[in-house]
């Protein structure tokens, strides 16, 4: 069986986690990724290192004619927060089970997810868009309130603000590190409790692995 594997930097939960799960269970693994010599290095003590391919993983078109030219896939996956809509579209392609590519640009937009639970009534606050050069003072969010990047991912340059300084601080603080392009969420801060939910699913079921309460 041959899967390919979406990926942009190496990561040890691929690397020491599922690379050597997938050799004992007799799969070929390629690795499709814009890094390549990074992960050829990663791998290079691995018993069964995989394939490894270079493509541009962030446009779903490349990684679907990569695949043409090579084996037919059995599965197409990644663990990557980024490429989760890039790689349900290439597994729909191929008829394999796969995630709602939908669905995954939603988990992956936060502006767009708030936008459709809005829309389904199953949530409504607060919240706006900061696109590129648009600056926070033209905002009136009811403080305090929560700004992270659009497409960001595992909380990353999620801040608490508690005024209008502190916003344009924190906007700016992630401006410098993301670069100016990047488009910024501005929403209401929701009290309570937070917790994750992890599943797995291959198309007709849906399995609970467990969950974290996060502070």
């Amino acid at each position: 069986m041959r899967l390919y594997l979406l990926a942009v930097n190496p990561t040890d939960s691929v690397t020491l986690g599922f690379l050597p799960a997938a050799t004992r269970m007799g799969l070929g693994v390629t690795v499709l990724t814009d890094r390549p010599r990074e992960h050829r290095e990663a791998y290079a003590d691995l018993a069964h290192p995989p394939e490894v391919l270079e493509c541009a993983v962030q446009d779903f078109r490349e990684v679907v004619a990569l695949i043409s030219r090579h084996p037919a896939p059995d599965a197409v996956f990644s663990n990557s927060d980024h490429l989760q809509t890039q790689t349900a579209l290439a597994a729909a392609y191929f008829g394999l089970p796969a995630k709602d590519w939908r669905a995954t640009l939603r988990a992956k937009n936060k502006a767009e997810l708030r936008r459709h639970l809005a829309a389904t009534g199953l949530d409504t606050v607060w919240s706006a868009e900061l696109a590129p050069g648009q600056e926070p003072a033209e905002l009136d969010p009811p403080f305090p309130c929560v700004v992270k990047p659009r497409e960001g991912v595992a909380s990353e340059d999620v801040s608490l603000v508690a005024d209008h300084a502190e916003l344009a601080a924190r906007c700016a603080q992630i401006r410098q590190r993301r670069g100016p392009a990047a488009t910024l969420l501005v929403e209401e801060f929701l009290t309570g409790d937070l917790h994750t939910l992890e599943t797995l699913g291959d198309g007709d079921s849906r399995l609970v692995l467990g969950g974290f309460r996060t502070r």
